[in-house]
């Protein structure tokens, strides 16, 4: 009798555990909802980027749907950053080939106005297809859940995003460059 109740003890016991690991690890507990950024591209591919009203580093107020019918690369980076200057020259090189018809709007997080224009000066970037902000209270890198530097959101002429680049890239490789060229020639239905 003593070993049919030690028994029955033991599997009750041991039933209990696998139980408790079973509810705990069950795969309909993990995973069940996309983590937040999931969700950030799904509303961007679907209703559009997310406007915003910044200044630029010269002070003129400009808003992202200024550019609404241009490819827009929305790159966040920091001087600081040393793939974000990485990336740069690429950058640059591709809105000079496309000549207006890809736009960069450059949003820094860099910790100073001083250090960003420093950046600038020695850099030489200076365009008409660039449009660069410093994001300061962090509010348009927090709209996009930016995490880290850099960090790129290609929005098509239809102002939904085509693409989200996380990290630095060589962006004016051929297939790149390919790739521009078929948003660029894209026909945007009204």
């Amino acid at each position: 009798m003593k070993n049919i109740k030690l028994t029955l003890l033991v599997f009750l016991f041991l039933s209990s555990c696998l139980w408790v690991f079973l509810y705990f690890t069950a795969p309909e507990n993990k995973g069940t909802l996309p983590p937040a950024t999931a969700n950030l591209v799904n509303d961007l591919e679907t209703k559009g980027a997310f406007d915003f009203e910044s200044k630029d580093i010269y002070g003129k107020t400009f808003k992202l749907s200024d550019y609404k019918g241009k490819v827009i690369i929305l790159n966040f980076w920091a001087s600081w950053c040393e793939p974000c200057v990485e990336e740069i020259p690429s950058l640059l090189r591709v809105i000079e080939h496309f000549k207006g018809e890809v736009i960069l709007v450059a949003i820094s997080a860099d910790y100073t106005l001083v250090e960003l224009n420093k950046f600038l000066k020695v850099f030489k970037a200076k365009s008409p297809y660039l449009k660069v902000a410093w994001d300061n209270e962090k509010l348009i890198s927090k709209k996009y859940m930016v995490e880290a530097l850099p960090e790129s959101f290609i929005i098509g002429k239809d102002f939904k995003l085509a693409r989200k680049v996380p990290g630095s890239e060589n962006w004016a490789t051929k297939n790149a460059l390919l790739f521009f060229k078929d948003l660029v020639d894209r026909v945007v239905p009204e």
